[in-house]
């Protein structure tokens, strides 16, 4: 692919040829191991503009550490993502609605529509190089958007601007979990000039919050209705819920299960899960998806064995990881270092009931304001400062890091009182200083000398 001359949603083709070649891998998961085992020893240790790409996707996979039983119950996801993409780059004449990542976005598998994730190219699109995803970082900055705008909001209006995202019927968007995505949704409206729709988060989490929030989706049902000339299909809506409620109470025991010493579980089999979640929330596969890697940490649990032989850190990270290069694999491998609880994988969430169209939706808004960001990134700082004291209390973590991702400026504005909690605990914290997707800012290679001093001057390691 040639990403200095980009065709019309080229950089998606090019995902989904890749996507079909790793499916099909995976349909031998104890190959695919001990290919990716294979890998490990081979793979570069630093990044080139030749070995960028492989280097993240084997990363994204675990980094050769993911076993077998998981590999096969990742198949089922990008199972999920395959037939995403496909429908992406297929519309067949379905309405594409364009829908925020920080939102849930099961009504849309309901509607007989095309669903786009415009923040989801600073992710995937890193699989053929962190040069592309800065491609469009500096199309939008170009075009005048703030370079203190969240970078993933700057690749969705850069894919748009260079032809990598497909055009929309309708926009969704939230007033969670920042500014900048506030604004990044004005301006893609601005370009696109189609029907927006905000759904309005509440302050509080209580009752009158929850039912001020199912207001805003029923309103969004009649948005959509109206828009796509179709009806909601609340028989449809039912099954899509009880996957939902499936996947959930699976991820969150998997979460849960972290809180063992040595922890049976791998953060990128969950870091997987609230992925495909932004795009497919609701999907059978999900569930077969979630209950397997429950399963395989159960056996694991049961034996008393942790997800890695030497676990000798365990890490409580917070705020969102770093995308251009996951760091996981490498802290497994360099330090024994664990994260046994992060920002956005874990789950806590709560069960939907399917009686009626009016459970389903009150319930539906309880678990939208449930997840990742959403639920620590809105209303008082407590939110955001209380679970973070609730997770060094039950995970057992010997440090904590903080990624404190450029866009994010929710965390920049509270690092004191995270720091208090920190100090409360008497655990050491780092507090990087990154883009998350952009990594002009701060190099692999510098995020790596940070964590590594940063273990050994606090005698971790």
């Amino acid at each position: 692919m040639d990403k200095q001359n980009l065709k019309k949603m080229e950089a998606w083709r090019y995902q989904q040829k890749l996507l079909k070649l790793l499916i099909a891998v995976l349909r031998f998961p104890r190959l695919a191991a001990a290919m990716l085992k294979a890998a490990s020893k081979v793979m570069p240790k630093e990044e080139a503009l030749w070995n960028s790409g492989p280097r993240h996707s084997f990363s994204m996979l675990g980094g050769g550490l993911v076993k077998a039983d998981d590999l096969a119950a990742m198949r089922f996801i990008y199972q999920d993502y395959e037939e995403h993409m496909e429908r992406l780059l297929s519309p067949n004449g379905r309405p594409v609605v364009w829908s925020e990542f920080n939102l849930s976005n099961e009504l849309l598998r309901v509607f007989d529509v095309t669903a786009y994730i415009p923040e989801s190219i600073s992710i995937m699109g890193h699989h053929l190089g962190t040069d592309l995803p800065v491609r469009l970082i500096e199309a939008a900055e170009n075009a005048g958007l703030p370079a203190e705008y969240c970078s993933a909001g700057k690749a969705a209006i850069g894919a748009y601007l260079l032809g990598q995202a497909p055009e929309p019927d309708l926009i969704i968007s939230s007033s969670h979990p920042c500014d900048s995505v506030v604004s990044s949704y004005q301006t893609l409206r601005f370009l696109t000039g189609k029907p927006l729709f905000p759904v309005d988060s509440p302050y509080w989490d209580d009752d009158e919050a929850y039912v001020y929030y199912a207001q805003n989706l029923w309103e969004l049902v009649d948005f959509l209705e109206k828009n796509t000339g179709q009806k909601m299909d609340w028989d449809a809506l039912k099954l899509v819920c009880e996957s939902m409620n499936e996947t959930n109470r699976y991820l969150q025991e998997y979460t849960e299960m972290a809180m063992a010493v040595p922890s049976p579980v791998n953060l990128t089999c969950l870091l997987l899960g609230w992925q495909h979640g932004i795009a497919a929330m609701g999907s059978k596969n999900s569930a077969i998806y979630a209950k397997t890697i429950r399963d395989n940490a159960v056996n694991r649990l049961e034996n008393g064995e942790g997800y890695f032989k030497n676990e000798k850190i365990r890490v409580i990270w917070y705020d969102i990881p770093i995308a251009f290069h996951f760091m996981e694999p490498w802290l497994n491998k360099t330090f024994g270092a664990v994260t046994v609880a992060d920002f956005m994988g874990r789950v806590s969430q709560t069960s939907i009931e399917t009686s009626s169209p009016e459970t389903m939706i009150r319930d539906l808004a309880k678990t939208h304001l449930r997840i990742a960001m959403a639920r620590q990134c809105r209303g008082p700082a407590e939110f955001f400062t209380g679970e973070l004291a609730r997770i060094v209390e039950e995970y057992s973590g010997d440090c904590f890091i903080f990624t404190r991702h450029q866009g994010c400026k929710i965390a920049w504005a509270m690092g004191k009182l995270i720091r208090d909690v920190c100090n409360r605990a008497g655990k050491p914290a780092l507090f990087l200083a990154v883009d998350s997707f952009d990594s002009r800012l701060v190099s692999e290679a510098a995020i790596k000398k940070q964590i590594g001093d940063f273990f050994y001057e606090h005698g971790l390691a």
